[in-house]
């Protein structure tokens, strides 16, 4: 049988990149089939804080921020020795999974630097920032770490509103090109505890399972709204 005649390898080019910008950009059939899934992802918050940011973002939500997976907090939050008042926060989170995954690093900042003052009006000023080669991070992204965990980062600008991602947003992640519709992850919930008491929870019990301390009221109560409400620093 003859062989079939090769494409020239400028067009072999063409083709390949047509197939990577196909498989980085297609719409995703999310949130319930691949390329997306749901993870559960851990982050400690200082408290009280501002309950937004300069930007408006929320403090205890996702939008701007890092988080990790289990393998990775569990050691952050076993060795905490901060004040009794900081959050731990599991949110259930659906993310587009796939290519462009590079993570972007999130911090507190104003203008430029970390936000390190007890100054309430320059507090006041200070605002989320994720930043991936000194750039905007314009799509959700993950680190694996070599404790077989992950960090994860959430931008704002591509955060899906709401599951369904309509009429406003499709699910989609910017690869080449950034479009403002584009959105590609879904904060779906989250329970907040304090952190001392999870951090005494796992050193009684180091083999107790955080999706069900954080699914219980005992040992660790829920920090219902009504008191992040109250104990929120006032804007």
């Amino acid at each position: 049988m003859p062989s079939r005649p090769s494409l020239p390898r400028s067009l072999r080019s063409l083709a390949a990149l047509a197939l990577l910008l196909a498989a980085a950009g297609a719409e995703a059939a999310c949130p319930d089939g691949s390329p997306c899934e749901t993870i559960a992802v851990y982050r400690v918050q200082t408290w009280p804080a501002l309950l937004t940011d300069a930007a408006g973002r929320d403090s205890l939500t996702l939008q701007e921020a890092n988080g990790t997976s289990q393998a990775s907090f569990e050691p952050v939050i076993k060795g905490y020795a901060g004040g009794p008042d900081t959050l731990a926060i599991r949110f259930s989170v659906i993310r587009i999974a796939n290519a462009p995954n590079a993570y972007c690093n999130c911090n507190f900042e104003l203008n430029d630097k970390a936000c390190k003052t007890s100054d309430l009006n320059l507090l006041k000023q200070c605002k989320r920032v994720c930043l991936n080669s000194g750039k905007a991070c314009t799509a959700t992204g993950k680190d694996d770490k070599s404790d077989g965990g992950a960090w994860y980062a959430f931008p704002a600008s591509t955060r899906c509103v709401t599951r369904g991602a309509a009429p406003t947003q499709q699910w989609k992640k910017n690869a080449f090109e950034v479009n403002p519709k584009n959105c590609d992850w879904y904060q779906a919930s989250s329970s907040i505890k304090r952190a001392a008491c999870v951090a005494d929870a796992l050193k009684l019990d180091p083999g107790l399972d955080l999706d069900r301390l954080f699914a219980s009221e005992a040992p660790c109560a829920t920090v219902d709204n009504a008191t992040l409400q109250r104990e929120a620093i006032p804007r």
